[in-house]
């Protein structure tokens, strides 16, 4: 009985949806008590509320598998309409470098290891860079080194601050799939001080594609979920989350050292080997990256060329 949650858009408005065997259905539909402390706020209002609103859409979800609940399915929406599921966190928090293989095999750190490391984390602005599926992604003409990055996400559900490892998993609520898209020649800009710039090079618009629907962790083993990546058809990244270098539970504690996690607020959990970064192949206007990850479904974008004059900027 493993549902996700997402959000599409159905005449013009984003609604909130549950997913199970291949059909969606309002979530206003089967259980409104869950989104009725703030409807507006969509799948928001729900993760706000994780401890009481998950049992009601297991309970849900358990009535339309046994025929107890009924309920019109809303009709297949189209690529486009797959928005970002949520509808926007406060936070999303991007972990660099925590596999192995890309540490060493993209990154060309032979001699790392954990003992001597901490992870690198860095924020992108959820409501100009998270997008969903479909032609979604302006591609950024600041650049000419566009690269990709297959990432597990995962959505807290409670509020924490330094929170213990052993204990972080409470915290979880869900997982997705993310892609933290990069503008390599402005990360390594040869003009920065430091030759090295996480805001040029990560948090341009459109950069944070996710979705397409949120899975309760309750479905979900993150140690052992096989990650794959095609861009136009073709598989470049190939990998499975136990190769991470820091956990899931690590990340969090990690993270929660120096802000307070709340609900709703996403992490993106860092990309294996296999990204253009290391062999100098670069996407382009027309390109359609499709990531996938086990239990998690597939996250389909496509590249389009970016029009200023249309949007007033």
């Amino acid at each position: 009985m493993t549902f996700s949650l997402a959000t599409i858009r159905v005449d013009g408005t984003p609604i909130p949806v549950l997913s199970m065997d291949g059909k969606l259905y309002r979530i206003t539909d089967l259980a409104p008590e869950v989104l009725a402390p703030n409807p507006a706020g969509g799948l928001m209002t729900v993760f706000a509320h994780w401890n009481t609103a998950e049992p009601v859409l297991q309970r849900a979800a358990g009535d339309l598998t046994d025929g107890v609940l009924t309920c019109a399915p809303v009709n297949a929406p189209g690529l486009e309409d797959w928005l970002t599921p949520l509808q926007y966190p406060g936070k999303v928090i991007c972990t660099g470098a925590n596999y192995y293989d890309h540490v060493t095999q993209d990154g060309g750190h032979v001699g790392f290891t954990k003992e001597d490391n901490i992870p690198v984390f860095f924020l992108k602005p959820p409501t100009t860079t998270l997008v969903g599926q479909g032609k979604s992604v302006r591609y950024p003409v600041q650049s000419s080194k566009f690269d990709y990055e297959l990432e597990l996400a995962f959505v807290i559900g409670k509020r924490g601050r330094r929170i213990p490892v052993e204990q972080a998993r409470d915290y979880v609520a869900g997982y997705t799939i993310g892609l933290d898209l990069s503008a390599r020649d402005w990360q390594r800009h040869p003009k920065h001080l430091v030759k090295f710039d996480l805001f040029g090079g990560k948090v341009f618009d459109d950069s944070c594609p996710l979705g397409p629907g949120i899975v309760p962790a309750r479905f979900v083993d993150d140690t052992n979920l096989q990650l794959r990546f095609r861009l136009n058809g073709e598989l470049r990244q190939n990998a499975n989350t136990k190769d991470m270098i820091w956990s899931v539970p690590e990340l969090i504690a990690r993270i929660s050292e120096h802000v307070t996690l709340e609900p709703g607020d996403v992490v993106l959990t860092g990309t294996p080997a296999g990204v253009g970064l290391s062999t100098g192949t670069w996407t382009k206007v027309g390109d359609r990256l499709d990531g996938e990850i086990d239990g998690l479904g597939s996250l389909q974008v496509e590249i389009i060329d970016d029009h200023p004059e249309s949007d007033g900027t």
